[in-house]
């Protein structure tokens, strides 16, 4: 959906969804052994931290993600010199504000680069809901400056040009499944963050996007081609997508009119559905997924003024739990226009990306709406 201007993320009609493409089986929600990655090398001392780990009440003492995230921590700093610091937020701090002003109290003491924020129990602040839909925004947390920076409505953070000053990047497993299941989605995805640190440029980025709406997103999309070689298909067909999931590539993006779990990216109606659980097959470290509500997930609420967990396990950022090869997501607006200046993540973050920055540096300094959600490890990076 092409959106012009200031704006909340409430939409005012319901995206229908038509699950008409593919039946793809869900994976197990851990199909490696995450003690794999439990090693015993001394965790560098975060003396100066480029990357904030924020951890829930709910997994803050639980020894097996702990030691996770300390194989992540060596991984890390092994691979990028990033020092890595570990902030506990504890039942009587969590809510976004207070999350916020740790965070800023933090950064000013030293740089940081990122925060990933691990638990779907951390207090979020809402980006917008409708007709049992949900959003999060990451924009207080993203932005410097206090409450200033942003501004709030009803329904949740107002989204308008705004300076990215940390990356943030949730790991937020579905609400709920069981405490054991949503461990297990951890250890999972933290395994692959820490053992899967080269990503080499494949052949090709590959983009599907419905007709109906690219006047001004095709451009943008076709842009990347002078990074990398670029398979831009226009509502594709059945076949075209199926021939397309059996290669490997750099990137993966789909834009069209959305929901949680999935995407129409052909203008015919009912047509071309991708669905959301299709990445569980894409070979590929990198998805964007670009439209309307598909930063979020599906709620029991139709329409409150706070965001409410997530029902099921439907929705794109779930599959950063599911999928083998994707290491990070970018979800929301990612080809916004409209304004003075570039704001879109295509234009502002992914050529940098594609030079071998990280994930967080190619965002930190760009001019956004606050609409694009970051999805797993904010380190990651290609092997140039």
């Amino acid at each position: 959906m092409v959106v012009e201007g200031t704006m909340t993320h409430k939409l005012s009609r319901k995206i229908l969804c038509v699950f008409s493409l593919l039946f793809i089986s869900q994976l197990p929600y851990i199909s490696t052994n995450p003690h794999q990655a439990m090693i015993t090398e001394p965790t560098p001392e975060a003396h100066d931290p480029d990357l904030l780990i924020i951890l829930s009440p709910q997994y803050q003492d639980d020894t097996e993600i702990l030691q996770a995230i300390q194989a992540y921590r060596i991984a890390v700093h092994n691979d990028l010199g990033w020092d890595v610091q570990i902030i506990n937020i504890h039942e009587n701090e969590n809510t976004y504000q207070q999350i916020d002003t740790i965070i800023e109290t933090s950064n000013n003491n030293h740089s940081v680069k990122a925060c990933l924020m691990v638990g779907e129990d951390l207090n979020t602040a809402l980006g917008g809901d409708t007709d049992h839909l949900e959003q999060p925004s990451t924009l207080p947390w993203a932005t410097l400056g206090g409450n200033t920076t942003y501004e709030t409505a009803d329904q949740g953070i107002i989204s308008k040009p705004t300076t990215t000053h940390i990356c943030i990047s949730l790991l937020y497993p579905p609400h709920d499944l069981s405490y054991e299941q949503k461990k297990a989605s951890l250890l999972f995805a933290f395994h692959k963050f820490t053992t899967q640190r080269s990503q080499p440029i494949q052949n090709t980025i590959r983009v599907f996007e419905s007709s109906e709406l690219n006047t001004y997103s095709k451009p943008l999309y076709q842009h990347l081609n002078n990074y990398s070689a670029l398979d831009y298909t226009e509502d594709a067909t059945t076949a075209e997508m199926t021939d397309a999931l059996s290669t490997s590539c750099t990137a993966f993006f789909i834009h069209g009119h959305s929901n949680p779990s999935g995407t129409d990216i052909t203008a015919q109606k009912n047509t071309g559905w991708f669905l959301a659980e299709t990445l569980n097959i894409i070979q590929t470290a990198f998805v964007g997924a670009d439209g309307c509500y598909v930063a979020g997930w599906w709620s029991t609420q139709k329409d409150n003024n706070k965001l409410d967990g997530s029902i099921g396990t439907t929705w794109y950022a779930a599959k950063i739990f599911t999928s083998t090869t994707i290491q990070a997501m970018a979800l929301g607006l990612l080809s916004q226009n409209g304004f003075p200046t570039p704001v879109s993540f295509l234009e502002n973050a992914m050529p940098e990306l594609l030079i071998g920055k990280t994930l967080a540096e190619s965002m930190i300094g760009d001019t956004t709406i606050g609409d694009t959600i970051i999805i797993g490890d904010p380190t990651f990076h290609y092997t140039i």
